[in-house]
């Protein structure tokens, strides 16, 4: 089976203090080429969306905050736009199966929404999630941040949320474990 990391909405428009860290981060693992698949997704906001409708937010609607942030841009051959927390759809799901993909490595922004929301959606297909932490950051404060740990740990295991920077000797050890 083939390796595959998502990328979960690493856009200008949820680049904060309280995320800004994992943007460099995330570049060096994309540098090391470790992944056979690297898939980003970007959170589009629209006007009547739950999140203007219930939690009057309006980001993510301008094109400039719907962006990948420029320095990852290069890595992003394959760019799922979505609408939900989750980036678990037909169309992904599709992209998975017909690529062979059974482990799907997920980071990106934010751990206590969008990234735990794919992870879970991924557990429920029957396709493996590791969570990547070190890789992943929370707009919330750090407390939403070890909270989304807790409660990933819980939902799809503790042994597929990862807290250590990835090489290829670790990612070595997690590819055979799900065999």
């Amino acid at each position: 089976m083939k390796s595959c990391l998502f990328v979960i909405d690493v856009q200008t428009g949820f680049v904060s203090q309280n995320t800004k860290y994992v943007v460099e981060r995330i570049e060096t693992l994309l540098k090391q080429s470790l992944f056979d698949y690297v898939v980003f997704t970007r959170f589009l906001n629209t006007g009547g969306s739950p999140w203007v409708n219930f939690l009057n937010w309006q980001h993510l609607i301008s094109e400039e905050e719907r962006n990948l942030v420029s320095s990852l841009q290069p890595f992003a051959e394959v760019v799922f736009d979505k609408y939900t927390y989750s980036s678990i759809n037909q169309e992904t799901i599709a992209f998975l199966k017909h690529s062979k993909i059974d482990t799907v490595f997920v980071c990106g922004i934010d751990i206590d929404c969008c990234v735990m929301l794919t992870a879970v959606d991924l557990f429920e297909q029957l396709i493996r999630p590791c969570v990547l932490t070190y890789y992943s950051a929370s707009n919330g404060d750090q407390e939403s941040h070890t909270a989304a740990i807790t409660v990933l740990g819980r939902l799809i295991g503790q042994h597929n949320v990862l807290q250590e920077p990835l090489d290829s000797t670790v990612l070595s050890k997690y590819l055979s474990a799900s065999e």
